[in-house]
């Protein structure tokens, strides 16, 4: 077998970590900062505590926080435009997977010229971008921080475009999110275990992907209830940072598959925040994969500490494992798709765009058709009520 295993960037991974912001910029000789957020996170007092950080060791800087949910393209042309008028040689992006994905594609357009759109991966255009890149999460939830792709809402299309580019550090400081609201704890988490379990029961698994998404699995699901009960409890929001970006390097190497399709468009649809959507796909993904993969199914489940009867089956352990994500998903108060107001219908209706807008369909371990699709949506909407 020949693989090849991948860290795009590396990791600075501690309490207080974001506190040496200015110092990890400097090495990257950072003279203007463009710092990127929404406007949660400059309101708490998050970006202020980094832009302190980075004006202490003599750097300039810009704030911009108006990032809005997914990343509108017409969102990162305007602040790109703000961006290049500061001549900003640095970009720090903070906060959520939105604000991280806007920071790269921001700092693609310091390189190349406007708008965003002609950059899209679907658009097959070779372009280069060197601008310094830091990402600190705010949420344990996306792993955007440690991946090369920026998640590009279109206009135009209402397509999730996809452009490239690599963060030069990632700065993970669990200490940020320990003023997440339970509902935002629960779904980003959702959104970080998703992304372990699709990258595990992808058909381009490694060796390195594989150990990353096991041990996230194990920290997720051991800590997410914790967490959201008890926001303050540092131990599991550090096992939440630490899973959550651990699971980011694994599907940046192995591609998330047919959870990650559905859920974006669910998304687009119905306005859904991406980790509410990714949850509620993930019990069919899981007993989806008893078929296509039995003896990973197995490993999932045990990963999830869960008990195995004696010389247990790769379907029957997809359909505990299925079982026990629906009993977290009670425990995190998610609310189902037709708790949200959305018919059966509507959401079958979802199928074929998500077929065709998501390039990673292909990646499912077992190929699949649009009406397949359609099937397993249902099931995803019957399932989980």
């Amino acid at each position: 077998m020949t693989t090849t295993f991948s860290q795009i960037c590396p990791v600075f991974f501690k309490e207080h970590a974001s506190c040496q912001t200015g110092e990890k910029a400097k090495e990257f000789h950072g003279t203007k900062a463009f710092c990127v957020c929404d406007k949660g996170i400059s309101d708490c007092g998050i970006a202020d505590k980094i832009i302190a950080s980075l004006e202490e060791a003599g750097i300039e800087t810009k704030l911009y926080d108006g990032v809005l949910p997914d990343a509108p393209d017409t969102m990162i042309d305007s602040a790109a435009n703000i961006a290049r008028n500061f001549d900003a040689d640095i970009v720090i992006g903070i906060g959520g997977g939105s604000s991280l994905d806007a920071a790269k594609s921001i700092s693609v357009l310091l390189d190349n010229p406007g708008p965003i759109h002609q950059y899209y991966l679907s658009k097959n255009v070779s372009f280069t971008s060197d601008t310094p890149l830091i990402c600190i999460p705010t949420a344990s939830g996306t792993g955007s921080e440690v991946t090369n792709v920026s998640v590009v809402h279109d206009h135009v299309t209402h397509a999730k475009e996809t452009v490239i580019k690599k963060p030069s550090l990632a700065i993970v400081d669990p200490v940020l999110t320990l003023g997440l609201s339970p509902f935002t704890t629960a779904i980003t988490a959702m959104d970080a275990l998703s992304h372990a379990v699709e990258a595990y029961t992808t058909k381009i698994p490694n060796p390195h992907s594989d150990a990353l998404a096991l041990y996230a699995i194990r920290l997720i699901t051991s800590n997410i209830v914790t967490a959201f009960k008890d926001g303050s409890n540092l131990e599991a929001r550090i096992s939440l940072s630490k899973a959550s970006t651990l699971a980011g390097i694994a599907f940046n190497d192995a591609i998330t598959h047919l959870g990650h399709a559905a859920a974006h468009e669910f998304g687009i649809r119905f306005q859904m925040p991406h980790g509410l959507a990714c949850a509620l796909t993930l019990p069919v993904v899981l007993t989806f994969a008893g078929d296509a993969l039995p003896q990973r199914s197995i490993d999932i489940a045990k990963s999830m500490e869960l008990a195995l009867p004696k010389d247990c089956r790769g379907k029957e352990a997809a359909k505990l494992a299925s079982e026990h994500m629906k009993f977290i998903m009670k425990a995190l108060e998610i609310p189902s798709l037709k708790k949200q107001g959305i018919t059966r219908q509507e959401a079958v209706d979802c199928a074929r765009d998500a077929y065709e807008k998501a390039f990673f369909i292909a990646y499912t371990p077992r190929r699949i058709t649009v009406p397949q699709l359609a099937e397993l949506i249902g099931q995803m909407y019957d399932t989980y009520q």
